[in-house]
């Protein structure tokens, strides 16, 4: 029996303080909502459904040039968001694979994406996501102050994320009647008790929100020189 098609859902939407939709900043001519397009349909064999605000609907469109759709979502929390997606794309049965992914991240390699669907392949993983190991010092406030957390197990995770069709269900149906579920689909299904798999993540994957950001990211591609000043000896 064949395996169900994959369902790529791409959200490329404003940031949260402002109505700038991060899709949408050229990075060495392409946006990076144009960028990502072509792995993701290496990887899924067909383009995805970006979805994205009404007021950057017409910008968004134009970029995907009929090579994916697009849907306008209404806001409010990223569950209700991905609800909207789930139901624009109709019915589907429930070991079919939902692959979310951000267009800020456009440059996240196509090594992650196929290894966070390769995780998938066995019935005893429900989600996928791929993580970067945490270099920041982490701190936990407590009754006697601030403590040190051992690093060493903890992960950033990143994007893309595979879930289960059945299990995304779940999740956004416990929305109703689950007040303490986290509003992000990873997070919630861990909550929920489902088998999530962290896969090696990258450093490429990171979301590109500005200026800044964008900056990085042409550094990266070789588009940008590095101008910032290297460190003194001794500091």
């Amino acid at each position: 029996m064949a395996a169900p098609p994959i369902l790529p859902v791409v959200l490329a939407l404003p940031r949260a303080d402002d109505e700038d939709v991060p899709a949408l900043l050229p990075l060495g001519g392409p946006t990076l909502l144009r960028r990502l397009l072509g792995p993701l349909e290496q990887a899924t064999g067909h383009g995805p459904l970006v979805v994205t605000s009404p007021g950057a609907l017409r910008e968004v469109s134009r970029e995907l040039g009929g090579r994916a759709r697009a849907l306008a979502a209404d806001g409010g929390p990223r569950l209700r968001i991905l609800a909207q997606a789930l139901e624009h794309l109709g019915p589907g049965p429930a070991d079919q694979i939902v692959l979310v992914h951000e267009a800020e991240r456009a440059l996240t390699p196509p090594a992650t994406v196929r290894a966070v669907l390769d995780a998938l392949d066995g019935a005893e993983t429900d989600a996928a996501v791929p993580g970067i190991d945490v270099t920041d010092s982490v701190k936990r406030r407590g009754e006697h102050g601030l403590r040190n957390v051992d690093r060493s197990a903890l992960r950033t995770l990143q994007c893309p994320r595979a879930l289960r069709r059945g299990l995304l269900e779940e999740i956004l149906a416990a929305q109703a009647t689950d007040p303490t579920l986290p509003d992000d689909e990873i997070r919630a299904a861990l909550h929920l008790g489902a088998a999530v798999r962290v896969v090696h993540g990258s450093h490429q994957g990171a979301p590109v929100l500005d200026r800044l950001g964008l900056w990085q990211a042409q550094i990266a591609l070789g588009l940008a020189r590095d101008t910032s000043p290297a460190p003194r000896r001794g500091a």
